[in-house]
């Protein structure tokens, strides 16, 4: 069961970039009250009622609470409204039966469960209301047998001014409990062969973070308890994987059989698993779901799979495990949190840890690869950077384990080698061609595009990263030759460029000038706030960017005073500015991210303030003025 929650998403969309903070109770659009009362069976189904209050603060607290809106699933869960209702000036105003709609989310995909939704539109709710509702639901199958687990947050994104969790269960109780400013008052007993947790907040709790541009906050700075029957991961890996295991040691599909043949004929174990993976592609389109199949998290059958030509990542990780483990690899399917911008939970074991499923795959020499069937692409030999650092849970009866994968390696991944050079015309544009070189997960995105775009998108898209982000009109557009881009797998590809510059040349009292433009985790690391309560992501993977810049038609003066270097356990930067043995200023320039994510507890560092300070004076707003070349020069 899901509740639909709007207000972080409504503070992203209408808050103007302004002074980065921690969020206060004047900055709350509602204020809410809790309670939560939890029975758990010995199979794990469990029934808990609700009981929310929500006064309305703000306009904005008005669109956040005014629809409200409940997901469950409804072949394995039950929802039932119990009460609703808004009390405005000491009036009461009960949700009418028209005002309730329980239908559907959206059809349903062959062998997935039904989600449905309760929408609930509350009159009167003006500023200054209290909306009130209480809600059953029951877990009718449990996700997995005899297994209970919940995460309960406390003031997350909202101002909480009382709230009260408690369960009965009679499954044990383990609990772990991050609550960094004293908040709540927990009490832990049993009686009558029943464990109880009580969980009461004992002061008023708000903590979210405004004005910044993104929202990457590590569970350390919220409250909350984690509570499970299970307090090591290998149980649950082994729990789950009795069942991924039963699904990927079936039968392969006549289909799926077709794609071992043609990965048995590949010469090296790299390609016979980019082969898997691309051709089951081809076959099966990709669901993105993390539904469940019966109230579980579970594969559906290899041949429904087949059949129904769609799966989700469960699906494509059982057949690739299958295919693979007749290939004579070792292959376990693996839970992990999927996202650059997603961080592990470090919680008691739980489902709710993860939502996305792959394969980790051992040669007989122990080489492991980490593959995520679902990617458009196929990389065997490099890291995903959705999948890189984090935590994963290995679905093996027999050999549980609970790991962190690989970062992405910033000497392999090769963001760029890009020759440019650039001629000031007598017009005043600049014609700029180039030669560029991507390297391992750095092809990740151009990777088959030609199976998606048609070649002038492609062309277009191009154009418009080397412009500096800027449209460029056709008639500037000069020349572009690509490789074929037809292919799943990934590889290095090269391609070359042209095209001209207008109002690029830029007016100053002492001569015409270039602007010197960093982009990327350069001008995103300068522009961190000290009191930002996220991290920050700087760029989408660690890597290396080199690039060389050469123009020509130019005379400058003092150009070695913009060699600078700086090497801090985040980021390396160096630019050598020089004249060429052709007399033609050169420019090269080298960044290595070491760290894509950084934490936010490095921002007060004084390492990391001198770094920040450093590429700021030196990487932002950089020109060169310089003296057009003449025949006589």
């Amino acid at each position: 069961m899901r509740i639909l929650v709007l207000v972080t998403f409504l503070w992203t969309i209408i808050l103007t970039p302004a002074q980065a903070k921690w969020a206060t109770p004047a900055d709350a659009p509602t204020k809410n009250s809790y309670i939560k009362e939890i029975n758990v069976n010995n199979n794990g189904t469990y029934e808990m009622t609700v009981e929310t209050k929500k006064e309305i603060l703000t306009e904005l607290g008005r669109d956040v609470a005014a629809n409200t809106t409940l997901y469950y699933n409804g072949d394995s869960e039950k929802l039932e409204i119990l009460a609703a209702k808004t009390i405005y000036k000491g009036k009461e105003y009960p949700l009418d039966k028209n005002l309730i709609e329980d239908k559907p989310l959206a059809s349903s995909p062959s062998g997935f469960d039904q989600v449905r939704q309760i929408l609930l539109a509350f009159p009167k709710a003006e500023v200054g209301a209290t909306l009130y509702l209480k809600y059953k639901f029951i877990q009718k199958i449990p996700n997995l047998d005899d297994f209970f687990a919940e995460t309960f947050s406390f003031g997350r994104g909202e101002l909480v001014v009382s709230s009260r969790v408690k369960i009965n269960s009679k499954l044990p109780l383990n609990t772990l409990i991050n609550d960094p400013k004293n908040f709540l008052k927990i009490t832990k007993n049993k009686t009558n062969n029943l464990y109880n947790l009580e969980v009461v907040l004992a002061k008023p709790i708000f903590t979210w973070v405004i004005n910044e541009p993104e929202l990457i906050i590590n569970d350390k700075y919220f409250t909350w308890v984690s509570v499970s029957n299970l307090n090591k991961w290998e149980d649950l890996a082994v729990k789950q994987g009795l069942l991924y295991t039963k699904v990927f040691s079936q039968k392969l599909p006549e289909n799926f059989e077709q794609i071992l043949k043609i990965a048995k004929k590949k010469t090296n174990e790299v390609e016979q698993i980019n082969t898997v993976t691309s051709l089951l592609n081809d076959k099966i389109r990709y669901l993105g779901d993390w539904r469940t199949v019966n109230g579980r998290f579970i594969p559906r059958d290899l041949d429904k799979i087949s059949k129904t030509q769609l799966g989700d990542c469960k699906d494509f990780s059982a057949a690739t495990a299958a295919i693979l483990t007749k290939l004579g690899f070792k292959a376990q399917i693996v839970l992990v949190m999927r996202g650059i911008d997603s961080l592990s939970k470090n919680i008691l074991p739980s489902l709710e840890a993860f939502n996305h499923a792959m394969v980790k795959v051992t040669n007989k020499n122990g080489l492991v690869y980490w593959i995520d069937p679902t990617n458009f692409v196929s990389m065997a030999n490099g890291i995903f950077p959705d999948i890189a650092n984090k935590m994963a849970l290995i679905l093996d009866p027999k050999e549980p384990s609970y790991e962190k994968i690989p970062s992405v390696n910033f000497m392999r991944a090769e963001a760029g080698i890009v020759k440019r050079q650039m001629v000031i015309l007598s017009d005043g544009k600049i014609l700029e061609s180039g030669h560029v070189i991507l390297k391992n997960e750095a092809t990740i995105g151009i990777t088959g595009a030609a199976l998606r775009f048609s070649n002038e998108i492609i062309k277009n898209i191009i154009f418009y990263a080397f412009a500096g982000e800027v449209n460029i009109d056709d008639k500037n557009k000069k020349s572009m030759h690509l490789p074929k881009l037809d292919s799943r797998i990934v590889s290095d590809i090269s391609f070359d460029y042209s095209f001209e510059r207008e109002n690029d040349i830029l007016k100053t009292n002492v001569g015409p000038a270039i602007k010197l433009i960093y982009g990327g985790p350069i001008s995103k690391l300068y522009s961190i706030s000290q009191d930002y309560g996220s991290e920050a992501l700087i760029d989408t993977f660690p890597n290396t960017d080199k690039r060389q810049t050469i123009i020509k038609n130019i005379n400058a003066q003092n150009i070695e005073s913009l060699n600078k270097e700086i090497k801090t356990p985040w980021l390396y930067v160096k630019r050598e500015c020089s004249f060429n043995h052709n007399h033609d200023l050169q420019i090269d320039d080298t960044t290595t991210v070491y760290k894509n994510l950084i934490p936010n507890e490095d921002f007060k560092k004084p390492e990391f303030i001198k770094l920040k300070n450093w590429l700021k004076d030196n990487f932002k707003d950089v020109v060169i003025v310089f003296e057009p070349k003449t025949k006589k020069n």
